[in-house]
């Protein structure tokens, strides 16, 4: 939005239903990963904090009625010098117009920031079986049913969004340069497994350039699979 000229649209905590904006589901964003040979660190805190995500309690500089719900939250703030993200479509025309971003910046996660210092040109690759540490979280589902679940990976507890049929009538130039917000419900929950270490090598079907990168197809599959509602 920000190459394209847009205003940032408003984002008010707490809105009664707020804007999602996303790439349009032809591009499937993978996530972004830290270079295993670099140093990267997780520091953990414990805060108390509101039992609900959505209150905007604390920005308020008086607050009046019955006393609120507090718990112990677990924080923790994860350091690295740099990422590698991967966006993945059929179409390497789409991908090539993504390269247009690199030097824009945003903010990430609660206290982060990060910006496009790099954006490759666009990878094509195969799909093959093979011995390898994944590129990306892998569906914890796959591990099992290849009976490649072992030591050596962080499971985590994630999701993806549901995809309304209206997103994918979305042009490029209103999903990707535009100001209209993205037709997704809510998002489904999925576990996946990620592999910090590069010692540790599951054989699974891959998304490869036969070089560095290795997506595990079954994220992809997960990724792409949606009945729109």
């Amino acid at each position: 939005m920000m190459k394209a000229g847009l205003d940032i649209p408003e984002t008010k905590v707490n809105k009664e239903k707020p804007p999602t904006y996303l790439l349009p589901p032809d591009y499937i964003t993978l996530g972004a990963y830290p270079d295993l040979s670099e140093w990267t660190g997780i520091h953990r805190t414990y805060r108390k904090g509101m039992q609900e995500f959505n209150h905007d309690d604390f920005s308020k500089l008086v607050i009046k009625g019955k006393g609120k719900n507090f718990q112990l939250h677990t924080w923790e703030y994860f350091f690295t010098e740099q990422l590698s993200g991967f966006v993945i479509s059929q179409s390497a025309k789409k991908l090539e117009a993504l390269r247009a971003v690199e030097g824009f910046g945003c903010y990430i996660g609660k206290e982060g920031y990060a910006y496009v210092e790099k954006a490759s040109e666009v990878i094509e690759m195969i799909e093959e079986e093979c011995v390898a540490t994944p590129s990306t979280v892998v569906p914890a589902d796959d591990l099992i049913q290849n009976s490649q679940w072992y030591g050596g990976c962080d499971i985590y507890n994630l999701y993806h969004y549901r995809w309304q049929k209206e997103a994918y009538a979305q042009l490029e130039e209103t999903g990707v340069w535009g100001e209209e917000p993205t037709a997704v419900d809510g998002f489904i929950p999925f576990t996946g497994a990620y592999y910090s270490d590069s010692a540790n090598h599951p054989i699974l079907n891959y998304w490869t350039d036969q070089e560095n990168i290795f997506i595990p197809s079954s994220l992809v599959s997960l990724l792409s699979r949606n009945d729109p509602s």
